[in-house]
């Protein structure tokens, strides 16, 4: 199935046992923009090794690829947060369930989302990572959802703007299904009431 989709064009509709997905990026469109995007960081980092910090999950893929294309040293971490209660959006309601393993004071650290939609989530996550003293906080996000970008917490880094859609593939999922899709879809699951 996954060599059939990765030749899709825009558009296309995939059926899943979910519901339906539509093509918004191409496999090829991904993957010719995280080239570029790691040409860039390549070259902004020239001379240093950043570590390169994948919010967990979403945002495993992404690093990934970013880390092969961008051919400069480098380091890899994780970390994953979740809401105590997804309906406070206050900064306090955020919890760490897997923190880094690596020291980044006076390191320079870019943090690699999956998605980014403007949540209180990377506000907590800046503030969090700023009291561990690195040299730098660089964001970058495969998809950036919302309105304007600079908006609370810059992105350095974007790969693809998007509407106000629920999108899978390439990290991101569907109740922890269709993460491994090799383009990025909009997403309308079938309505589990029928």
């Amino acid at each position: 199935m996954l060599d059939a989709i990765r030749n899709l064009d825009r558009g296309a509709q995939i059926r899943l046992s979910h519901g339906v997905a539509r093509v918004l990026h191409t496999t090829a469109e991904v993957e010719a923009r995280i080239a570029e995007l790691g040409r860039r960081l390549a070259a902004d980092y020239a001379g240093r090794i950043p570590i390169l910090v994948a919010i967990l999950r979403g945002g495993f893929m992404f690093q990934c690829d970013l880390a092969r294309a961008a051919d400069i040293p480098q380091e890899v971490d994780f970390l994953s947060l979740s809401r105590f209660d997804p309906h406070d959006k206050s900064r306090t309601s955020v919890k760490v369930l897997h923190d880094l393993r690596s020291d980044i004071r006076n390191r320079d650290v870019i943090v690699v989302e999956g998605i980014r939609t403007g949540s209180t989530k990377t506000e907590y996550l800046r503030t969090y990572l700023s009291l561990r003293e690195p040299a730098s906080i660089g964001f970058a996000a495969l998809v950036h959802q919302g309105d304007g970008r600079n908006q609370g917490t810059p992105l350095q880094y974007v790969g693809f703007d998007i509407g106000d859609e629920f999108v899978i593939g390439y990290g991101l999922d569907y109740e922890e299904r269709y993460r491994n899709l090799p383009l990025i879809a909009a997403f309308r699951p079938h309505d589990k009431r029928a």
